[in-house]
């Protein structure tokens, strides 16, 4: 294979993985306005568009490994970009599949709620936010896990454009920056438990029975959000890496982030 035609599959690949990513925040901002509204047309076409998802990348991977296979020796910059290829387009693709579960879950809640969910006003009796200037209900829970999505998604596109650009400042940036998702996320689980714990969950089951399982798939949702920055960040390593070589730094605050729960 000539160097050209080489340099055109690269191309060619190269904007499989930017469609990839493109069709996978689609699918992330869909389920997070099924969320949002409770629309179940919505969310059915996050869970159709998820073959896609995974049809893109297994052609991802077929032509990486076909140009791994008839394309040596490689350079070192090509060969780090081929491997590193098949690792990006898993973290893309799964996370695809964390937005088609956010959409399935949306449609095991429809039969527990009763109005929209962001407008359902279930309070936990005398659980105040840290704050204590707001009464706990599962609306302001709702709208803590939309924050969350939104900035999933902002660091999902921005990685996104940094993989584009072959910017590794910004890749760097968001490597290393990813505890603002973190942070949102733990806020909600810290406000789901606490709506349910102790004294608040007799109250709260007393009022609604459906309460503990809506609020079940709420955390399950929170969690698959909090993914999404976790495969952003794995993706960025690679593209440090990519550009880089072996000289790229790992943070001192990267963490384990290739467990699926």
């Amino acid at each position: 294979m000539s160097r050209s035609v080489l340099d055109r599959e690269l191309q060619e690949l190269d904007e499989q993985i930017i469609r990839l990513g493109m069709l996978v925040d689609e699918a992330l901002g869909r389920a997070l306005e099924a969320l949002g509204s409770g629309d179940i047309a919505k969310a059915g076409m996050v869970i159709e568009s998820d073959t896609l998802i995974d049809s893109l990348r297994t052609s991802v991977e077929e032509r990486a490994i076909r140009l791994l296979t008839l394309q040596q020796p490689l350079g070192g910059r090509d060969l780090r970009y081929l491997a590193s290829v098949l690792s990006i387009a898993g973290d893309l693709e799964r996370t695809g599949d964390g937005a088609a579960g956010i959409a399935q879950n949306i449609l095991r809640m429809m039969p527990l709620r009763g109005d929209s969910m962001p407008h359902v006003k279930v309070e936990a009796t005398g659980n105040k936010t840290d704050s204590g200037s707001a009464t706990m209900t599962e609306a302001s829970i709702m709208k803590g896990i939309l924050d969350l999505g939104k900035e999933a998604r902002r660091v999902l596109q921005g990685t996104m454009k940094a993989f584009k650009d072959r910017d590794v400042r910004a890749a760097r940036y968001i490597w290393e920056e990813d505890d603002v998702v973190d942070v949102r996320y733990h806020m909600v689980r810290h406000d789901l438990m606490a709506m349910m714990a102790g004294a608040h969950a007799v109250p709260a089951l007393q009022n609604d029975s459906l309460i503990l399982q809506r609020a079940t798939y709420l955390l399950w949702m929170a969690h698959k959000l909090e993914r999404v920055g976790d495969h952003c960040s794995n993706i960025c390593e690679r593209l440090l890496f990519i550009v880089e070589g072996d000289n790229y730094i790992v943070p001192s605050s990267s963490k384990n982030n290739n467990e699926d729960a």
